[in-house]
């Protein structure tokens, strides 16, 4: 997907976008309004604009240009890794469906009191 131009990037502009992941992490650990989370959460899992699926298409578009680049050596290690790189865009892509569940965290009722541990800690 394009969006009519290309900009061109930096390895700096990548470590900054995986750098604002870090931030969100950071931030969530803060324990911030359930409002404000859920307005991050809708711009990280979006099904058309989210995390997921730019880094999926990304990973796609990876893929395409070293199968096409003539300089790059064509072994089993260059395939598989190419493979990997498909598949990993593929279960990405599955992710946006993540957007399907934000409504049921919208209107889920409020707990009094925090859970004494996530399932995840």
């Amino acid at each position: 997907m394009t969006d009519g131009h290309t900009t061109r990037l930096t390895a700096e502009d990548i470590r900054a976008s995986a750098h604002t992941l870090h931030l969100l992490t950071a931030y969530l650990r803060t324990g911030p309004h359930a409002a404000e989370v859920l307005a991050l959460i809708a711009a990280l899992v979006d099904a058309d604009t989210g995390t997921a699926v730019r880094l999926g298409e990304a990973l796609r578009g990876i893929a395409r240009y070293l199968a096409q680049e003539t300089t790059v050596p064509r072994t089993d290690t260059v395939e598989a890794t190419l493979g990997e790189y498909i598949e990993a865009a593929s279960v990405l892509q599955d992710l946006r469906l993540l957007d399907l569940t934000l409504e049921p965290l919208r209107t889920a009722p409020v707990r009094t009191s925090p859970a004494e541990t996530a399932p995840w800690q």
